[in-house]
């Protein structure tokens, strides 16, 4: 008997075991959830299912996992994947020769999405194991997976050794054997573009991945990596881990759009001041401006132009370029030039180019460099225009009108006048040496003094009618631009009369003074 046992136990040992075939199915969903979950979010909880029921029914446990494309291949001609659910889970499973089959369905509760898995043995019809749960979103569905998934698996190896804790005996294995149920890991290299940006590994945020670029430690198999920034778009890749230092890396899109602002200034004033940018009253630094999508009210303005709005709308990713020309400012001018206290006419030249002569009355652009011209000189007058207002200016004159230095003539004609009358006393004074007095007896004396009277008497009354013809015609109102240029022209020739009826007397002093001298 014994070693009719022995020989039976043999047999029984040594016979071939036949694998258990597994059937995961697609992942269904309820019609209230089918908005809710994307059909690639159930093909991917449907592959983390099918890879925990690898983990935990080994091939050399005699499992075999079918992959979706044999399920395909086992199906009768006509029967779709889809109509596999319900009632004829079962029929399904013996229809494609699995002698398991389990499939999850997707469905809604209390505003929540919810999980439901079956795991049916065919042969008997029988239920082996099922589990439920219920999450926010689907990254919740997929923690509940990860979690109860492996139990779930784990009632089929037991129906299939036939060891369920109550007796009974299938096959038999070695009590010494063993397989490892860890899964091999793998380093992954997170990185993207902006840098920054805070990687999720299925839904997890990883301590020591919290910015990229960063590296993390990732079970082999799929997995869904997630990155997010600030004011840019997620980006989200499913990869397949089977190899170490993998990298995978984002470029995020981002979700603002650009104003780059550089106008064109009329008439080259715009390094006299700053441009200043404000975009829905907010005050901007760069030129180049981020901005969220929609539609914004921007201001410029530029001590030396003319204030300038516009609405601009904004797309995501988008660059839009304020280009224009911006108009010079203008306000109104009423300038006056005086020497001495008496009013004067002298050229006006605005920015370079001459516009008249005081007084002026007219427009004036804004941060205009304003001058007044004479013979040899020219002065800047301090000018401040204000933007479509007048502003009213009286210049004293550093020059004499005419070019020349009136103090110094006068104090020429005195010296002559002081050699004439023999005083030395003012001679000594103003630094010039005395002469001999001399009574004027010698003929070329006499010659030159009465020449040199005659040439300072005639340049004075010159000088005069000159000063009082220019004096006139600065003072004379016009209407029309000719009148305008006749007025201007009998004011310069008053000056040029002016100037030489003093060159003239000048002379004749120094005439008067020379004839002492013989």
């Amino acid at each position: 008997m014994r070693r009719q046992f022995f020989a039976f136990l043999f047999l029984l040992i040594a016979a071939p075991a036949f694998a258990a075939h597994v059937a995961v199915l697609e992942t269904m969903a309820d019609p209230t959830a089918k908005d809710k979950v994307k059909l690639s979010d159930r093909l991917y909880l449907t592959n983390v299912l099918r890879e925990e029921a690898v983990k935990q029914l080994p091939a050399e446990q005699n499992f075999t996992i079918m992959t979706r494309e044999n399920i395909l291949q086992m199906l009768p001609p006509g029967k779709a994947i889809e109509d596999c659910e319900g009632e004829c889970l079962v029929e399904t499973g013996k229809n494609i020769s699995a002698d398991y089959i389990c499939q999850a369905r997707v469905g809604s509760f209390g505003g929540s999405l919810t999980l439901s898995a079956e795991l049916y043995e065919t042969a008997g019809n029988k239920l082996v194991s099922s589990f439920n749960g219920q999450g926010k979103n689907v990254n919740a569905l997929l923690d509940i997976i990860k979690k109860k998934a492996p139990d779930f698996f784990r009632s089929a190896k037991s129906k299939s050794t036939g060891f369920d804790g109550l007796g009974g005996i299938g096959s038999v294995g070695s009590i010494g054997d063993y397989s490892y149920s860890g899964k091999q890991k793998f380093i992954v290299e997170i990185t993207s573009e902006p840098k920054g940006a805070v990687p999720t590994i299925d839904g997890r945020a990883d301590s020591k991945c919290l910015s990229t670029p960063c590296k993390v430690l990732v079970e082999a198999g799929s997995h869904r990596f997630v990155v997010s920034k600030d004011r840019y778009d997620d980006g989200e890749q499913v990869v397949d881990v089977r190899e170490n230092n993998r990298k995978i890396s984002f470029s995020l899109t981002p979700a603002f759009g650009w104003l780059v602002v550089k106008p064109e200034f009329e008439g080259n004033a715009e390094s006299r001041g700053k441009l200043s940018i404000s975009v829905d009253g907010n005050h901007k630094k760069d030129e180049k401006i981020e901005l969220d999508p929609g539609v914004h009210k921007v201001s410029l303005s530029h001590p030396c132009y003319d204030p300038v709005e516009f609405v601009v709308s904004i797309a995501k990713n988008k660059t839009e370029l304020f280009d224009r020309m911006m108009t010079r400012g203008k306000g109104g001018l009423e300038l006056n030039a005086e020497f001495k206290g008496e009013p004067q006419s002298v050229t006006v030249r605005i920015d370079g180019v001459e516009v008249g002569s005081t007084p002026y009355a007219g427009e004036v652009p804004m941060c205009a460099e304003v001058e007044l011209v004479g013979s040899g000189w020219a002065e800047k007058v301090d000018v401040q225009p204000k933007w479509h207002k007048d502003v009213q200016v009286t210049h004293s004159l550093a020059h004499s009108p005419d070019g020349l230095d009136v103090d110094e003539t006068r104090l020429r004609a005195k010296e002559a006048y002081a050699e004439l009358d023999g005083d030395d006393d003012f001679l000594a004074e103003s630094g010039r040496p005395s002469k001999v007095k001399n009574d004027g007896s010698g003929a070329a004396g006499k010659i030159l003094l009465g020449t040199g009277v005659t040439a300072a008497v005639t340049g004075v009354v010159l000088a005069v009618i000159g000063n009082s013809q220019a004096k006139s015609a600065s003072e004379k109102k016009y209407e029309t631009e000719s009148e305008f240029k006749k007025n201007r022209k009998d004011a310069e020739s008053g000056q040029t009369l002016r100037s030489v009826g003093i060159g003239i007397a000048i002379v004749g002093a120094i005439g008067i003074g020379i004839s002492f001298a013989f």
